[in-house]
């Protein structure tokens, strides 16, 4: 096969995934935008057409919450102690067109902490950023779940040496379990 003809079977298998791959869309999918802008602009309500009542949150800063009115209870309180500007930095669509699948929603959480944090953190002023990765699960077009994943530590490493108690030891069930490491493994030869 003629390098010139391999290189038209490659482009025109990009094409065709590209054009059959939700992930390549021009713009974030409707429910991710109005996940992000309802949290950016402090419209919780509205989340109400696209996340599930039973939604699952975990966090570095607290895992297994469980339902919509948690979710909004945490998002208000950040909103109103951290008064952040929320920037939409990136995002990943893997929605196909029955609402499910999964997206990744990148925020940069511009904040200062002028408010008590659930009366655990007082104000101080302090200001900082915080990217952050929401992955959502959609499922008959509404987020079921979102792990929140950190990209930045500054609001985390902020929050832990103000006082605020981190989850440990989290052991969720895994798609594939990785393999079991001896406690005291032995030396590996770089020769």
């Amino acid at each position: 096969m003629t390098s010139t003809i391999r290189n038209f079977l490659l482009l025109a298998g990009f094409t065709l995934m590209g054009i059959n791959t939700p992930a390549a869309a021009d713009e974030p999918h409707p429910i991710v935008l109005e996940v992000y802008e309802a949290f950016q602009t402090g419209e919780l309500d509205r989340w109400d057409a696209v996340i599930d009542r039973d939604v699952v949150t975990n966090s570095s800063a607290s895992f297994g919450n469980v339902g919509i009115d948690r979710l909004k209870t945490w998002a208000n309180e950040f909103l109103v102690a951290f008064a952040p500007r929320i920037d939409l930095v990136d995002y990943i669509n893997a929605i196909d067109e029955s609402g499910n699948g999964r997206a990744v929603a990148t925020v940069n959480l511009n904040w200062q902490h002028v408010e008590p944090f659930f009366d655990v953190l007082q104000p101080t002023g302090r200001t900082g950023t915080s990217i952050e990765n929401l992955i959502m699960t959609v499922n008959n077009g509404k987020v079921t779940r979102i792990e929140v994943a950190d990209t930045t530590l500054d609001l985390v490493i902020y929050m832990h040496e103000n006082g605020w108690v981190f989850p440990q030891n989290i052991r969720p069930e895994p798609i594939i379990r990785g393999i079991e490491r001896p406690a005291n493994p032995p030396k590996v030869s770089l020769k």
